[in-house]
């Protein structure tokens, strides 16, 4: 029973830390916005008008794409009469580098102050962000089996590349100049990065080896993981613990925002680059997670696998058959992991383009880009490198209500490492009764209104309070 939890425990580790690292997005709608002081966590050269002193209170912004809706996973059988898992919708589509992403961060506090031709903010955040994916080579071995795979052409079933988590703490302090008799706006931020929880791939795999005359199956499993936290994480014959006596501090980084806003006629045009900078320094509880033993491979035969998904569903003959062969190569164990190491985080690009039609209506066009950034082993080195770019591109209009009421809507197309989607609507409604309190919702690149058939969506909501009487933008 211990060595099943174990294989469970492994291969969930794999599936949810693997893959190079990704981003929460941030919505359109907020950064189209001009009453909400959050957006200027996109655009440091942004403040909000209206009030010369704002307060940020907890707000959160969840994140969710994924390449399939759940209508496009699950299938009802009239025939069976039972739902199943449509199989080559599911792996075909995750195995074709379009990884399912979620985010969630929690804006937990945030100040600004306009002192006239400067202004400046604060703010302290929570950030974890998680990728879920699929290698190509276990949609191969599913679809087509062992057939013509003999010899040294072994089938590799997992590559390391599935998943990633990472979480981390932000604190930042940003600045502001009004230039050009205000026309002009320019802004810079600073942002202390705090790691808690980093889990990287560092040569996981699982393999399996057929011999020529197809007599027997070799399976090769290599589990190595680094793992980084702010907790002590010990393993043993008990399984994991993690010891939250002594919390560290001392896996810490840096990151810089930069951000203009140019006024012209009717037109605000702003572009900003965020997160860019080495990003968090791993140097503390530094563990590897690995598998160990006399041996990591197992032989046994009498086991024919000329396919093991047919029809679309997955035939569990050949789990059920190795399970038992793996879980006597499974022993994992965990220990010191050696050198420190860095970990970026993804770097955005934004750029907007405004017309203030009249005095409560604007119309313009929003692009943001996310630069996906993983890190990877080569020798006894960490490296940084671009795997992907994820980008929205909004057509978004906005009302302004008195000084009280401001609602925004957007049509989006996202695109994920090349995969297009089209016709993403959102929609956001920012209340500030009395000019002091404010109270946002905003949903933004809602991809299908039914949600099993919704495969993206981004929501933020939370409050704010303003002090003083400030300018109109």
């Amino acid at each position: 029973m211990k060595k099943t939890i174990s294989i469970i425990a492994a291969l969930a580790i794999v599936a949810i830390f693997a893959l190079p690292q990704t981003s929460q997005a941030q919505s359109n709608i907020m950064y189209g916005s001009s009453r909400n002081p959050l957006m200027n966590s996109a655009n440091p050269a942004f403040f909000p008008s209206r009030a010369r002193i704002y307060f940020a209170l907890p707000g959160i912004n969840l994140n969710l794409n994924s390449p399939l809706s759940y209508s496009n996973i699950f299938t009802y059988d009239s025939t069976a009469n039972k739902t199943v898992i449509n199989a080559n919708n599911l792996l075909d589509t995750l195995s074709d580098g379009n990884p399912l992403r979620f985010g969630l961060g929690v804006h937990a506090l945030g100040f600004g102050l306009d002192l006239g031709k400067f202004f400046l903010t604060l703010s302290t955040q929570v950030k974890t962000e998680m990728g879920l994916g699929l290698p190509s080579g276990l949609l191969d071995f599913l679809s087509n089996g062992n057939y013509g795979r003999t010899g040294s052409d072994a089938v590799e079933l997992l590559n390391g590349d599935i998943v990633s988590m990472r979480a981390y703490a932000e604190q930042s302090m940003g600045v502001g100049i009004r230039l050009l008799d205000d026309a002009l706006t320019i802004g810079a931020r600073a942002k202390v990065l705090v790691g808690v929880l980093d889990v990287s791939n560092a040569g996981s795999s699982l393999s399996l080896t057929t011999a020529p005359d197809y007599s027997s199956l070799t399976a090769t499993m290599d589990v190595n993981m680094n793992v980084s936290s702010a907790f002590d994480i010990t393993m043993d014959s008990n399984g994991v613990k993690v010891n939250t006596d002594n919390i560290s501090t001392k896996n810490m980084g840096v990151n810089f925002d930069l951000g203009s806003r140019y006024k012209i006629g009717i037109f605000d045009l702003s572009a900003s680059v965020v997160d860019f900078g080495p990003g968090i320094h791993w140097t503390d509880n530094i563990k590897r997670f690995t598998n160990t033993g006399n041996t990591n491979s197992v032989t046994f035969s009498g086991l024919d696998v000329s396919g093991a998904m047919q029809g679309g569903t997955i035939d569990t003959t050949f789990a059920n058959s190795i399970k038992d062969t793996l879980l006597e190569i499974v022993n994992f164990e965990l220990k010191d992991g050696g050198e420190d190491y860095w970990s970026a985080i993804p770097t955005k690009v934004n750029l907007s383009g405004i017309a203030q039609l009249t005095e409560g209506i604007g119309v313009g066009a929003i692009f943001h880009g996310e630069f996906e950034r993983g890190v990877v082993k080569v020798g006894d080195l960490y490296k940084t490198k671009n795997t992907g770019f994820h980008s929205r591109t909004s057509l978004l209009a906005r009302l302004n209500l008195h000084d009280w009421v401001e609602v925004v809507a957007a049509m989006t197309v996202v695109s994920n490492n090349k995969h297009w989607d089209f016709l993403n609507p959102g929609v956001g409604i920012t209340l500030t009764p009395f000019r002091t309190f404010q109270i946002y919702g905003f949903l933004d690149y809602i991809s299908n209104m039914y949600i099993v058939d919704a495969k993206s969506i981004n929501m933020s909501f939370g409050l704010n309070l303003f002090f003083g009487s400030g300018r109109r933008s």
